[in-house]
This record gives structure tokens, C-alpha cells and sequence, in this order.
């Protein structure tokens, strides 16, 4: 294994949206009426900056810098490059992983919570369970 590690600067400002990539997908549809959810269903959920990421085309979508600054107590992620998966494929591309055991709480869970939580604050929000 080979262990890349980016510097501060390195670290990404974007997020990658993978529905610019893919084929139009059937919306969901609301439980109550069978027909397709849109942002004004969203609302009482979430909050608006949420809900246009979820409904955005857009390739790539800003991270905003309080969350940035956040992200920052323990970030970066050690990359790590899976060279023995990648023999064992015999894969023409190179595969990393991201190391999460260096933040206690794994990736998924604080990567999600502090932007939802922002978003949350922006608009008033003073209590969520995420």
C-alpha cells in the first residue's frame, strides 16, 4: 500500500454531484398524492439549501468556507492506494481509499452532520437530530 496524504490547500472546495452524470432518474414520488416530490414538499424537512443540492444538475457545488473551516479539525484524509485490489483486478486504473480511521467518528457521519447543521442554522433551525 502507498499512503498519499494531501496538504490543507489541496483539500477539496466542491463538492461532486454524480447526477450530473447520470441519466435522468424517476423523481420520488410522494407518499400521499403518487406524484413526483418537489422542493415545496422538501420544506417542511429541510432546509432550502439542501433541498437545491438535492435537486441540482450542476456537476460540481460549492462547499461554503464556515463548513470548510470545520472540515478542516480533521481533514485532510490520508489517501491510500489499494495496489494489491488493484493486481487482484487487474484493474488499468489506479484505486485509493480514503483512510477514516484518523477521525473518530469515521467519515460519513461528520461529513453529513456539519453541512446539514449549517444549513440548518442559516435559516433559523435551532433544533435537529441528524
Amino acid at each position: 500500500m502507498k499512503k498519499v496524504i494531501l496538504e490543507e490547500h489541496e483539500m477539496p472546495t466542491q463538492w461532486y454531484n454524480i447526477q450530473a452524470d447520470m441519466s435522468e432518474m424517476m423523481p420520488p414520488l410522494h407518499p400521499g398524492t403518487g406524484q413526483p416530490i418537489g422542493p415545496e414538499d422538501l420544506a417542511p424537512l429541510f432546509p432550502m439549501g439542501l433541498i437545491e443540492q438535492e435537486v441540482s444538475r450542476e456537476r460540481y457545488i460549492d462547499i461554503p468556507e464556515e463548513v470548510q473551516d470545520i472540515y478542516r479539525i480533521w481533514r485532510p484524509s490520508p489517501l491510500v492506494r489499494a495496489e494489491r485490489f488493484e493486481k487482484f483486478l487487474n484493474a488499468p486504473v489506479k484505486i485509493y481509499f480514503k483512510n477514516e480511521s484518523v477521525s473518530p467518528a469515521g467519515s460519513h457521519k461528520p461529513n453529513t452532520a456539519v453541512p446539514q447543521a449549517y444549513y440548518n442554522y442559516k435559516e433559523g433551525v435551532k433544533r435537529i437530530t441528524t
